[in-house]
């Protein structure tokens, strides 16, 4: 019991420190919608104000009810892929202050408090969380800037393996890591995959999938991907064969680039493979 006290003043003494990049920004539009955001420049105008105000507030609230967030039962994260289209799923959340709670378990190894926020493009992961989950940030991993009221601030961008929030999965979900982050956003990368409406009289979020989105990209983007890898690697391979007496240093030249183009497309079937992206999408 007193290791799980000393755990808890830790954590809380962590969130109390709030260091610059961990801001949550939160607004409400004009029809009364609550927005949540760690990207400044994802704010409007008319509402940056109140966002700067507000992550006080929310860092605040954190504070004081991390304590009292109580995970799911054990053995509810079952391991499944996501639902087929057309079957409704439901996500109970809980409000605390004007913020949408959930608990999401990450790569089937750790779970996590996450706050629900759609307008987010990606899944943002806390540094701890993600370190819980098996994931390695190294100096090859890709970053994205982001802009908060403190500055510009870089973040590794990763694959996570598999999103879940009770019965509702995704696997091969786009996510940014933050290493000064305490609670996590659910964001666009994982709700994407969805059609969904937020009832909060019934702290519930109605989901169906949606069957022209894999790990939050369109059916569109994906054939795209596809068709411009496989042209390049046609060009290439149709420039060697109909120039075998070119110069040794410029066949060498193109035959390395075919290399790189056809360990691309390795990547890209892999990372299609997780995806669950149907075969038509690929040609």
């Amino acid at each position: 019991m007193n290791a799980v006290r000393t755990l808890i003043a830790v954590i809380l003494v962590s969130l109390a420190s709030g260091r610059a990049g961990a801001e949550i920004y939160q607004w409400t539009d004009l029809e009364g919608r609550v927005h949540f955001s760690q990207d400044f420049s994802q704010v409007p105008d008319e509402h940056r104000k109140e966002a700067e105000l507000s992550q006080h507030r929310v860092r605040r609230h954190q504070v004081q009810t991390f304590e009292n967030v109580a995970p799911p039962a054990r053995g509810s994260g079952t391991r499944h892929r996501t639902p087929k289209a057309g079957r409704p799923l439901e996500m109970p959340f809980e409000m605390r202050g004007s913020a949408m709670w959930v608990y999401v378990q990450i790569n089937d190894r750790t779970t996590a408090p996450f706050i629900v926020d759609t307008g987010a493009s990606d899944v943002a992961v806390p540094g701890h969380v993600a370190s819980a989950a098996g994931i390695e940030i190294d100096a090859d991993t890709p970053r994205a800037t982001y802009q908060t009221a403190n500055g510009l601030v870089r973040q590794p961008l990763v694959r996570l393996d598999s999103v879940q929030v009770g019965d509702v999965r995704v696997e091969g979900v786009r996510g940014s890591i933050n290493e000064n982050m305490q609670v996590g956003l659910l964001g666009g990368s994982f709700f994407n995959n969805f059609t969904f409406q937020i009832d909060p009289a019934a702290q519930m979020i109605t989901l169906i999938p949606n069957p022209g989105m894999r790990s939050g990209i369109p059916e569109r983007e994906w054939r795209k991907r596809f068709a411009e890898t496989h042209n390049r690697v046609s060009e290439l391979e149709t420039y060697l064969e109909h120039n075998a007496f070119a110069r040794e240093s410029r066949r060498r030249q193109f035959a390395e680039k075919l290399e790189a183009l056809h360990e691309r497309l390795a990547a890209l079937e892999d990372e299609a493979d997780l995806a669950g992206v149907p075969q038509a999408w690929r040609n």
